[in-house]
C-alpha cells in the first residue's frame, strides 16, 4: 500500500492509496468511492483485487477523508466536480503511467454516476457498476418514497443551511459533505432525469464509452432501487452490457444491502464474480 497526492487541474489535491500488484497483468483497476464514504472502506477489496493481479487505485473525493485539508466549510466542492475535476485527474494520472495497461474502472453508488463526467472515461477498457444509481426520490416506494421527500425537501437543505456543510458524521449517516456538494445533489435527486437535466450534454460521456459493462443491483437495496440502477445503466447505452440482480441467496450473507458488496464475507461469492468480470470479453 502507497499514498499519493495527485493535483487535480482546479489546484487542489487528492489522496489515492495504491495497491500495486506484483505480477505482470495488463489491467489495473480505479475504484470511486459512494457519497460520503471514505477509500478505506474499500482497503479489503482493493488487498483482494492486488492478491489476484490487478493494480488497484482508491481515492477519497475532495472535502472527504484524506483529500480534506481544511474546515470544510472552506472547501468548495460540487457532486459534478468529483467526477469532471476528481476522478478524472485520478483517471488521466493512471492513463499516462501506464500507458499500455487496460484500465478499468469500478464505481460505487454515485460513482458508477460520476464516471459519465471524465472526458478519460471513454477510454475505460472495462465498467463495473456496483449499486450505482438515479437517487430521484420518485424511484422509491412506500416509507422509502416518504423518506426520500423529506430527506431532499427539509433535511438536506435545512441541515446544510444551518452547518455551512451536511453534518452526516453528527447523524451517523456518512462523512459530512461539502455544501455545494450537498446542494447540487438534492437538486439532482429532485429531477427526474437526474443530473441530466443541470449539466450540459457536451459535458458528459455516457454514451459516448464504448466498452464491456457489468451492472450490479441488489434486491432490498434501500439506496439504490433495481430500476433506479436500470435507469442509470441505461445512460451508459453505447456499452455492451450485462446486468445482474442479486439476493441473498448469492452470498454467504443473510442480506447484501448498498455496502455489504466490499465486506470481507463477500471474498469468495460476490468478489470471485467481480474478479471473473475483469478478466471476461465480450
Amino acid at each position: 500500500m502507497n499514498k499519493r497526492q495527485i493535483k487535480t487541474t482546479k489546484g487542489h489535491e487528492i489522496s489515492v492509496t495504491e495497491f500495486e500488484s506484483s505480477s505482470d497483468s495488463n489491467s489495473v483497476v480505479i475504484l470511486l468511492p459512494a457519497t460520503g464514504v471514505k477509500q478505506s472502506f474499500y482497503y479489503k477489496f482493493a488487498e483482494f483485487l492486488q492478491s489476484n493481479g490487478y493494480s488497484t487505485y482508491t481515492f477519497d473525493y475532495f472535502g472527504i477523508g484524506d483529500s480534506k485539508y481544511r474546515p470544510l466549510k472552506e472547501q468548495d466542492t460540487s457532486a459534478s466536480d468529483w467526477g469532471s475535476n476528481d476522478f478524472e485527474s485520478v483517471m488521466s494520472f493512471y492513463l499516462e503511467k501506464y500507458p499500455k495497461k487496460k484500465v478499468s474502472i469500478i464505481g460505487h453508488s454515485i460513482g458508477g454516476q460520476l464516471i459519465g463526467l471524465a472526458p478519460s472515461s471513454v477510454q475505460a477498457n472495462k465498467i463495473i457498476l456496483i449499486a450505482a444509481q438515479s437517487g430521484y426520490w420518485k424511484f422509491w416506494k412506500g416509507k422509502g418514497r416518504v423518506k426520500m421527500f423529506f430527506n431532499w425537501h427539509l433535511v438536506f437543505p435545512l441541515l446544510t443551511g444551518l452547518y455551512g456543510y451536511f453534518p452526516g458524521e453528527r447523524f451517523k449517516i456518512m462523512e459530512n459533505l461539502p455544501k455545494t456538494m450537498s446542494f447540487e445533489w438534492r437538486k439532482w435527486c429532485l429531477s427526474p432525469n437526474y443530473l441530466f437535466d443541470h449539466i450540459s450534454y457536451k459535458d458528459l460521456y455516457f454514451d459516448k464509452i464504448q466498452c464491456d459493462l457489468f451492472s450490479y443491483s441488489v434486491k432490498n437495496d434501500r439506496f439504490a432501487p433495481k430500476e433506479s440502477v436500470n435507469w442509470i445503466t441505461d445512460k451508459y447505452c453505447s456499452t455492451n452490457q450485462e446486468r445482474r440482480h442479486l439476493s441473498s441467496k448469492d452470498s454467504n450473507s443473510k442480506s447484501i444491502g448498498h455496502f455489504s458488496f466490499f465486506k470481507e464475507e463477500m471474498k469468495e461469492t460476490i468478489w470471485r464474480m467481480i474478479i471473473k468480470d475483469l478478466g471476461t470479453s465480450r
